[in-house]
């Protein structure tokens, strides 16, 4: 009976069906540390599963910057990451969050189109978890992964800018 417990508890338990919801908690732990201040997790990607067609699974997650984390982006499958970032200025910080959604469009993590089509249903149920964030992005090529232009847009998007807030 224990055997039978463990290969039924462990199995699969980390891939998260975006199709069918299944595993939802996946997504919600990482969704949790990144939003909480008092955690240090800034960053999770979720690659798919080509095979599947509609499972992720957490690829990679970290306490660096939006650097660290489109470094680990731009040689993923495509899938869907969601990163905390800061703005403001000397006498004010503020977090801010966005939504990634990755579609690679060349090279050996290219996209299959079947994925493709089921992203944009998907994306429906990823933002059903990661709900809450100020901006949100598409890119398919590494050169979309520019840090600098993504923090501009993210601080535009945050409107009036009287103290010329930074990244």
């Amino acid at each position: 009976l224990f055997q039978f417990f463990f290969l039924f508890t462990s199995s699969n338990m980390s891939n998260w069906n975006l199709s069918s919801r299944a595993n939802d908690n996946v997504g919600q732990e990482h969704y949790d540390a990144i939003r909480s201040d008092s955690n240090d997790e800034n960053w999770a990607f979720f690659a798919y599963d080509y095979k599947s067609k509609k499972e992720v699974a957490v690829s990679g997650s970290g306490s660096g910057d939006i650097s660290e984390f489109f470094s680990h982006v731009k040689d993923q499958r495509g899938g869907f990451g969601f990163c905390r970032v800061e703005t403001g200025d000397e006498e004010s910080r503020r977090a801010k969050f966005f939504l990634l959604a990755w579609v690679p469009e060349e090279g050996a993590n290219k996209l299959p189109i079947m994925v493709k089509g089921n992203m944009s249903v998907h994306k429906a149920s990823f933002k059903e978890i990661f709900r809450d964030f100020n901006s949100e992005f598409t890119f398919g090529s590494e050169e979309d992964l520019n840090a600098e232009a993504v923090m501009n847009t993210i601080i535009k998007a945050g409107g009036a800018n009287y103290m010329g807030q930074q990244a």
